[in-house]
């Protein structure tokens, strides 16, 4: 028996299709029964020859992958594939106006010396390359791990040094600097994939949230800040 607990969780398309192809031989090699524990229903639905659906610790429906999909008499399990996304983006205006924009942007980094003392060639991780978002627009950025999507969106918000022009907004960022460059940040924002690494488990909720609004807007006052925050916090 082989109980697969989430094994495809943060991986990209090309290693995640790498992995269920091994346990599918593993399965085929050995014999073996597989427990395919996941929340992707696609997966399920490419993969499974049974389902079980749980719900607060009752498993509530189970069935053939046909019966559960096609005809599933659980209203739950009904909610959970409707929760499926599904639909397309809506079609840009002609004049919708430049939001950001790049040209000729690079990162490179330098490496270490090898044992000789020789310094190699630095490494470069996002080779010359232009960009141009609409507002309004979403662009999106696909890749394996390591192609260089998250150094590119950190180049583009002046967080990785980075050769090249960038232009938000109609004006240029990669000139800013100091007190210049942090008011502009107010206008744009990064929600990094890693929430462990991102929020300090020492800090309060009430610090880590309203961090940024006490930077951003100093002139609000202790209470105000606060009652934004419970405000965001209620949203959430």
């Amino acid at each position: 028996l082989l109980i697969a607990d989430e094994p495809t969780t943060a991986l990209d398309v090309t290693v995640q299709r790498e992995i269920l192809a091994l346990l599918a031989r593993l399965r085929d090699t050995h014999g073996m029964a597989m427990l395919f524990i996941t929340h992707d229903l696609n997966l399920v639905r490419r993969h499974a020859d049974s389902v079980h659906v749980m719900k607060q610790g009752r498993l509530i429906e189970s069935g053939t992958v046909a019966q559960v999909f096609d005809t599933s008499r659980e209203a739950y399990t009904r909610h959970l594939l409707a929760a499926e996304p599904e639909g397309r983006a809506v079609a840009l205006p002609a004049a919708a106006p430049t939001l950001l924009e790049a040209h000729a942007l690079s990162v490179a980094f330098e490496q270490g010396k090898s044992w000789l003392g020789r310094r190699p060639a630095p490494f470069v991780a996002v080779h010359p390359l232009d960009i141009q978002l609409a507002r309004g627009e979403t662009l999106g950025l696909v890749g394996e791990s390591g192609s260089g999507k998250t150094t590119l969106a950190m180049a583009l918000l002046r967080l990785t040094a980075a050769d090249g022009e960038i232009v938000f907004g109609g004006e240029r960022l990669d000139t800013l600097r100091g007190n210049a460059l942090r008011r502009r940040r107010r206008r744009f924002q990064v929600v990094f994939q890693d929430p462990y690494g991102s929020l300090s488990p020492r800090m309060p909720v009430m610090d880590i949230v309203s961090e940024g609004l006490r930077f951003h807007h100093p002139e609000l006052s202790d209470a105000e800040v606060e009652r934004r925050v419970a405000a965001t916090l209620d949203e959430v």
